[in-house]
């Protein structure tokens, strides 16, 4: 195995998965972030806790922060805690496109693990943990 076939996989994925999320005229990227809004159960999300959790560049969220507000899908308030951030939250567009964003990236998920074992997921997701550990 050679680390170019992380690469490929991830294109592979993305091209999929952006195929499939383009009939709700989102990308994967923006609907990463739309899910983890979704996750944050309200809380005060800022742009720099986008950045942290996903593992994105700070002109990646900005650009797909942008994106997200020219569709109505996030607005921004100041911060309830810190008046420097501005809190991200979701519409309620985007809150109801959330459940049907998630059942399809869950679909293509099971298509992806197709034919792999419990056993064979449970080593991956413990190497793939591990791998990520050691890189931060």
């Amino acid at each position: 195995m050679h680390i170019i076939d992380f690469k490929i996989l991830n294109t592979a994925i993305e091209r999929l998965l952006n195929k499939e999320l383009s009939e709700f005229g989102i990308t994967y990227a923006q609907a990463t972030v739309i899910g983890y809004l979704k996750r944050s159960g309200g809380k005060d999300i800022c742009q720099k806790d986008i950045e942290y959790n996903l593992g994105l560049s700070n002109p990646t969220v900005s650009s797909i922060l942008t994106r997200l507000k020219e569709k109505q899908l996030i607005v921004t308030l100041s911060s309830k805690t810190d008046r420097r951030y501005k809190s991200v939250m979701l519409t309620d567009k985007a809150l109801d496109m959330a459940e049907d964003i998630s059942k399809r990236i869950d679909q293509i998920t099971s298509v992806l693990f197709c034919g792999v074992s419990k056993e064979e997921l449970n080593s991956l997701d413990s190497v793939i943990k591990k791998m990520i550990s050691n890189i931060k």
